[in-house]
């Protein structure tokens, strides 16, 4: 009697899943550590709700808006400095220790936030200084995350492995804050941060479970003048960096001043926003899940397309100001702004030398970490000149000027340099 093998659970993602992230699930060491991403992932999905709500509690009225501020900076800003600081020390390390060291820290310091709040020992200033201390070594685990892709996935499907890890997170801010929302009626916002410690801590026991084969082991420390040096070697890997830290700096202001032109146009209702920001979500995890699927894929127009699309999107809104513009526009924004971050980390690590790559991606997240909150910070006087809709028409219409000045800027260097590009830089058409 013959019967039907049953079939395994690789083989049955490999019918579901398109063909670039199966190459990529079946790498086991990729595989195994695909669950911890998604759940530290959402644990910090959960934490943009629960900081600020914490910041909330623990400050006295008349300072909430400054502790709420220095929180909400203090969870992400000192990234930057780890970066600067802590090079020689960690650039020489392998991907996976990176990734176990950040999530072991943040586990520890936001187990011991609630710990401290519960028990009544936990004030303002205390907690914006826990929070910094947590985000110390957040670079280097993305920066750990990135490495790890390019090392255990051959070259031709580094564009879906970063994909498929981006999908991930960009999940974890469509379900993680109306999940925060429901544990913190429950139990308080210190629970969020309890739950985003127990992510983190399962994110490091999947991390210390996966093997490493094929991973670099150690590699000799990189000075933070090398890596300079590497980008000035590259011009292209330095243009990229500047055209990103300004199309972040860019979209600051619409995390800003989105939620003012709700409150100015639509009666402050907070479900507006959410279905705003949820459509912005929906198109995000749409748009980075197909550009896994892409092999080929020219990198500075596919770049510059981006920013010009997402300056685009985002002018409706501010022109009708309604809901129906708001969810249309900002879901094909996030379709289109997603996938840059994919697009943009697999160029860096096709242009870097292999043993740079942990520094130089460091080093990218330090100087990137700063553009975002600095937009939001410049926010505030633009709003007060111009009102929310204009400093969305403004972030709308400078993003697209500036993928312009790159188009222009980037034949201009071509031209001078002779050099004929379109038919060689497609991403995935090489191999490690």
């Amino acid at each position: 009697m013959t019967g039907v093998r049953p079939m395994t659970g690789v083989r049955r993602i490999q019918r579901v899943l398109p063909q670039g992230y199966t190459r990529c699930l079946a790498n086991p060491d990729f595989r195994r550590l695909q669950p911890g991403f998604l759940v530290s992932f959402l644990g910090d999905g959960m934490s943009v709700v629960g900081v600020a709500w914490l910041a909330v509690e623990l400050a006295a009225p008349a300072d909430r808006s400054l502790v709420v501020g220095l929180a909400v900076a203090a969870y992400s800003l000192p990234a930057a400095i780890g970066s600067l600081t802590l090079g020689r020390w960690l650039s020489g390390r392998n991907a996976r220790s990176l990734i176990l060291l950040n999530a072991l820290l943040r586990a520890a310091l936001f187990a011991l936030i609630p710990a401290l709040y519960w028990t009544g020992l936990l004030d303002a200033a205390t907690y914006i200084a826990l929070l910094a201390l947590s985000s110390v070594l957040h670079a280097w685990g993305i920066a750990g995350r990135q490495t790890f892709v390019a090392e255990t996935l051959p070259a031709e499907d580094r564009l879906a492995g970063h994909s498929l890890v981006g999908s991930q997170e960009q999940l974890s801010f469509i379900t993680g804050p109306p999940l925060a929302g429901l544990v913190s009626a429950a139990f308080g916002p210190a629970a969020v941060l309890a739950g985003d410690a127990v992510s983190y801590l399962y994110l490091a026991l999947v991390t210390a479970r996966v093997r490493g084969d094929g991973t670099v082991e150690r590699r000799p420390a990189v000075p933070l003048r090398r890596s300079g040096r590497t980008l000035a070697r590259h011009p292209e890997l330095m243009g990229l960096l500047a055209l990103t830290f300004v199309f972040y700096l860019l979209y600051g202001p619409i995390e800003v001043a989105v939620p003012v032109l709700v409150a100015e146009r639509m009666g402050g209702d907070p479900t507006a926003l959410g279905w705003i920001w949820g459509a912005f979500g929906v198109g995000a995890v749409t748009g980075t899940w197909v550009t896994g699927t892409l092999r080929r894929l020219p990198l500075w127009p596919t770049a510059l397309a981006i920013v010009a699309g997402w300056g685009l999107a985002i002018l409706p809104f501010a022109h009708f100001g309604t809901l129906a513009a708001g969810i249309a526009g900002f879901g094909l924004g996030g379709l289109i702004y997603a996938p840059y971050g994919p697009v943009t980390i697999t160029l860096l690590q096709r242009k870097a030398p292999i043993e740079e790559l942990v520094s130089l991606s460091a080093f990218r997240s330090a100087v990137l970490v700063i553009a975002t909150p600095l937009g939001a910070v410049l926010a505030g006087p633009l709003i007060g000149a111009l009102g929310a809709a204009g400093t969305i028409r403004l972030s709308g219409q400078t993003t697209v000027g500036l993928a312009v000045l790159g188009a222009v800027l980037v034949l201009l260097v071509r031209r001078h340099q002779h050099v004929r590009e379109p038919q060689e830089p497609l991403l995935g058409a090489e191999r490690r």
